[in-house]
């Protein structure tokens, strides 16, 4: 729940520029996670009967942050990698990977923690990129001619 209050501090105009991005890795993560599931790196508990585990870690804190990594550094590629990282590091290693387990929602069963932070890892290049295409694709005629090249003469 806190998560999800944290997004009144967040701009109108910034939620609906990066909605698509964010709905796009939540459906990316969400099949990832199955196929996952299917390969035993980590298994995601039942919960409750509406929204189970795997559901209500997408839709909870993964969602929202990702709103909040694209707000604090959409173009700014290099910190954001970097502090995507760090973030997950510091949930694998510090605490939330047991913390997830302790409160059943999920656990890791064949895939070590650093396996897993370059699966995050991956999908944070995967958000990125689709924000950057969405962008791309809105003001294509702003950022269409920084890629064109013209060859010489012409």
């Amino acid at each position: 729940m806190f998560p999800w209050i944290s997004m009144l501090f967040m701009r109108k105009r910034e939620v609906e520029k990066y909605l698509y991005s964010v709905i796009f890795i939540s459906f990316l993560t969400k099949a990832i996670d199955k196929f996952g599931e299917k390969r035993k790196w980590w298994r995601f508990y039942k919960g409750i009967s509406l929204f189970n585990s795997m559901d209500f870690f997408i839709m909870g804190p993964y969602l929202v942050s990702s709103f909040w990594m694209l707000k604090w550094f959409y173009g700014k590629f290099v910190r954001y990698l970097v502090m995507n990282v760090l973030m997950q590091s510091v949930f694998a290693y510090l605490g939330g990977v047991e913390y997830a387990e302790r409160f059943k929602i999920f656990k890791l069963v064949r895939i070590s923690k650093w396996q897993y932070i370059l699966s995050t890892f991956i999908r944070a290049i995967a958000l990125y990129g689709f924000q950057y295409f969405s962008d791309f694709c809105v003001n294509g005629t702003k950022k269409a001619k920084d890629f064109i090249i013209k060859p010489n003469g012409i």
